[in-house]
């Protein structure tokens, strides 16, 4: 008797105990999936000593030989690991989903055959989501040890239909959000020598897409360099006010904010929006005023390579050469007096062009430099918006980017091994694309439970304070800032400031109260007007104030 009371209080010890890893595990997907590769590597390393130790069977011993090579090459590469459970539950899946359909016993061995075919297909098609999936079902697993007529609750037919359903919206949702993404056409491919020498207009073709009316435009390709002086290429859009081709007007370089990572995701691509995206009204407004407007994409987007994001130098001069290459378009005579603005992303590239031209282009002097919600110091804008959902969408892309920039950055030193192939999609799709709502949930499931140690130490770090716009800036020089922006903080903003006035910097820097990130150059804001005329008084050489 007392035996049975023992084990009874032992079972339901387990139960118990699996329910709760069940419901952690549903919660928390990405630490089920790490749980679950640490009990796969010490399987795979338990089964092959077994084998070795165990049998006198050369065909046996090779067997073991590899189950431990496995689990030592899974160890020490465990993103290897995610990625095989991920491909095993679409197999998986698949085999189960025919072997349901041959077996086509009722019509509901048929719907649920071909649900589960369709979610394995999806799983291996989209296996950033899987990793998520695999830790719920994982827990739903656990949670059934205790209930198990949980499973039995739905009808068998209601089961089923709810799978096939499920499967044929989910892929209807991705044939959705995949087939509307733009992709680069001939005219960003690079040519077969990429000049080394900067600013040389390699293509240039009327462009007519979503431009202002009053406006002619052109799409050019151009060469570059990124950081390390290597040469490059990069695309951008010039727009100038039909009767001012000739007239040596001014130009506004304008560097946009975030768009993405990937070539697709370049504002040229666009339908609308193209010329000034980010910056719409105030860049058309420009246009009115008898100016030019040169927009770069960054290298990387638009043409192949990898963008130069929050990478100063690179940023800085891709729009240097973009100005230069502008000056060739023989249908143009553009002035020489150029004025720079930038917003968020942008503004980080404002401020390394003013910072870089003096040694860069000196042919490309600077009336002013405007930079509008500038991410001026990259590890406080990561920092603070690490805990933020959309804020793990700007850490992918930095991560991303820096890694391919610098040879001594490694991702898996700061991502978590489950989480990896999630940061790598999210990197891959656009800022404003329909597939970046499937970036936002994730960011939201993994809050900011992706990262393995901390992104602000060792190489990374190191690259991060160095492209800190912290350098002299002889142009004239305006930084905006809304008070409400929940994206580049009024504190960093606050903070960069004040540092840069107590280096001697001279600058003009102006809050808006009420206005975030995105509504500070929108039509109806006050700080549009204050831009125009400051630029215009750039433009005429009119003394500059400074609020240090």
């Amino acid at each position: 008797m007392r035996t049975d009371r023992a084990s009874g209080r032992g079972a339901a010890v387990l139960v118990a105990a699996a329910t709760l890893a069940g419901v952690v595990a549903i919660a928390r997907p990405l630490s089920a999936v790490d749980a679950l590769l640490v009990v796969t590597v010490v399987g795979l390393a338990v089964a092959g000593l077994h084998e070795l130790v165990t049998t006198r069977s050369a065909r046996d011993r090779l067997i073991g030989a590899l189950l431990v090579a496995a689990a030592v090459v899974l160890a020490v590469r465990p993103v290897w690991g995610v990625r095989a459970l991920v491909t095993a539950l679409g197999v998986v899946l698949i085999g189960e989903g025919l072997l349901a359909v041959h077996r086509r016993r009722s019509w509901w061995d048929a719907a649920w055959g071909t649900g589960l075919v369709l979610l394995g297909l999806l799983a291996l098609a989209w296996p950033d989501i899987s990793v998520f999936v695999l830790g719920v079902l994982l827990g739903v697993r656990l949670v059934l040890v205790g209930f198990p007529g949980l499973a039995r609750a739905l009808p068998r037919p209601v089961a089923a239909t709810l799978v096939l359903v499920t499967a044929l919206a989910l892929c209807g949702y991705t044939v959705v959000i995949t087939s509307t993404s733009p992709e680069p056409g001939r005219f960003y491919t690079a040519p077969a020598d990429t000049p080394r020498s900067p600013g040389l207009l390699l293509r240039a073709e009327p462009f007519t897409t979503d431009v202002p009316t009053g406006a002619r435009a052109w799409r050019i390709l151009y060469s570059t360099t990124r950081a390390g002086d290597e040469p490059t290429i990069a695309s951008a859009v010039v727009a100038v006010p039909d009767d001012q081709l000739m007239s040596r007007t001014p130009v506004i370089a304008w560097a946009h904010g975030t768009t993405g990572l990937e070539s697709r995701c370049a504002p040229s691509l666009r339908q609308r929006n193209t010329v000034g995206a980010g910056g719409i009204a105030a860049v058309h407004a420009a246009l009115d005023r008898g100016w030019a407007v040169v927009a770069p994409d960054y290298p990387g987007l638009g043409t192949g390579g990898v963008q130069p994001y929050l990478i100063g130098s690179g940023e800085a001069r891709s729009v240097l050469d973009a100005v230069r290459a502008a000056r060739r378009i023989p249908q143009l005579n553009l002035g020489r007096r150029t004025v720079v603005w930038g917003h968020s992303q942008g503004g980080h590239a404002a401020l390394w062009t003013a910072m870089t031209q003096p040694d860069y282009a000196p042919d490309v002097a600077l009336s002013g430099v405007a930079a509008v919600s500038p991410v001026s110091n990259p590890t406080t804008f990561l920092r603070d918006l690490q805990r933020r959902p959309v804020g793990t969408i700007f850490v992918a892309y930095a991560l991303a980017a820096y890694e391919a920039t610098y040879d001594d950055v490694d991702v898996d030193d700061h991502v978590r091994a489950s989480a990896q192939l999630p940061i790598d999609r999210i990197a891959s799709r656009c800022l404003r694309s329909k597939a970046s709502r499937v970036s936002l949930t994730q960011a939201q499931v993994m809050a900011d439970r992706f990262v393995a140690g901390s992104l602000y130490d060792g190489a990374l770090a190191r690259r991060l304070s160095e492209n800190d716009a912290t350098g002299a800036i002889t142009s004239p020089l305006l930084i905006a800032q809304g008070e409400r922006d929940r994206v580049v903080t009024l504190r960093l903003q606050d903070d960069y400031v004040r540092d840069r006035c107590a280096a001697g910097q001279s600058l003009d820097y102006r809050t808006y109260a009420g206005r975030g990130h995105g509504d500070l150059l929108r039509e109806e804001s006050p700080f549009v007007d204050e831009l125009l005329d400051w630029t215009a008084d750039r433009f005429s050489s009119k003394p500059t104030t400074t609020t240090c």
